[in-house]
């Protein structure tokens, strides 16, 4: 019979940044410093009326990085605020990246991690 193990406490950062700079590659990086170590990154565009700004009718970047990172609740405030500054998200156009709370997540974890974290309290059956 096949045993699924649920984690809780669990948190999805997602940032969408322009595909034109590196950030996606330094954010990335600041959240696996941060002890981070699920993270995926891809490419995605967007669709619709090209927005215009300003006088100069500047055309906006649709090609966006998609940045998504697990975290456990106690990593979760340190990881997005590393990932914030490292994608200098604080400039205009800079892009935005939000938190999800998972209610529920599904992996494999080995027996010996359970068998710790069953030891410690951390689980039940």
């Amino acid at each position: 019979m096949t045993q699924i193990t649920y984690l809780t406490d669990a948190w999805m950062i997602t940032a969408l940044v322009s595909t034109a700079t590196k950030q996606a590659e330094r954010m990335l990086l600041a959240a696996r410093d941060m002890g981070a170590r699920g993270a995926l990154g891809f490419h995605a565009r967007g669709f619709g009326a090209r927005e215009r700004l300003g006088v100069l009718g500047v055309a906006v970047e649709t090609d966006k990085d998609v940045i998504q990172v697990l975290v456990s609740d106690e990593q979760k405030d340190v990881v997005f605020e590393a990932m914030f500054k490292a994608g200098e998200l604080d400039r205009t156009g800079g892009g935005f990246m939000y938190m999800t709370r998972l209610d529920k997540l599904a992996t494999y974890v080995p027996d010996r991690i359970l068998e710790r974290l069953q030891q410690e309290g951390k689980v039940r059956k």
